[in-house]
């Protein structure tokens, strides 16, 4: 049970931080990451929220391989940190990384059985996550949202 000072110390943060967009939109990201990866610990899956853009490039892209250049420059993340994600993945039996037959230099990213499992596996927890989460909300409710974060997302792309 909390103390009267821990309750108090929580509403003078809210009172001060709570006007932030910036600090509403960490939190409410912070509890997202929480809970997806708590739910992933349930399923089994050696996965992680943070290797989901990822695997779903990978799966989702045309029918040409992705480099791990490709998702670096798509998802907008640092080369190095795409590169340490994909060989967990790859340790984990998720993708495979196989040399480019024209450039050896380029290592082209494949989806395995388990990957697309684990993919389609993940759209579906999400998709009750989803559905917890929003489920208090009106239709138009969610699609404001949705609208107001993608408006906002392109607000700070640079």
């Amino acid at each position: 049970m909390e103390s009267n000072q821990s309750i108090h110390i929580k509403e003078n943060i809210w009172k001060h931080l709570g006007q932030y967009l910036t600090f509403n939109i960490n939190h409410v990201s912070h509890l997202f990451v929480r809970k997806v990866n708590h739910e992933l610990g349930q399923t089994g899956l050696s996965i992680q929220i943070e290797q989901f853009p990822i695997l779903f490039l990978v799966r989702y892209a045309a029918d040409e391989p992705l480099s791990q250049q490709d998702i670096a420059n798509f998802l907008q993340k640092d080369k190095s940190a795409i590169q340490r994600s994909i060989r967990t993945l790859e340790r984990d039996g998720y993708i495979r990384i196989v040399s480019d037959d024209v450039d050896r230099r380029r290592n082209l990213i494949h989806l395995t059985p388990a990957g697309k499992f684990a993919v389609d596996r993940i759209a579906e927890m999400t998709a009750v996550i989803n559905q917890e989460v929003t489920g208090k909300l009106t239709q138009e409710e969610v699609e404001t949202l949705m609208r107001l974060l993608q408006k906002i997302a392109s607000n700070i792309e640079f």
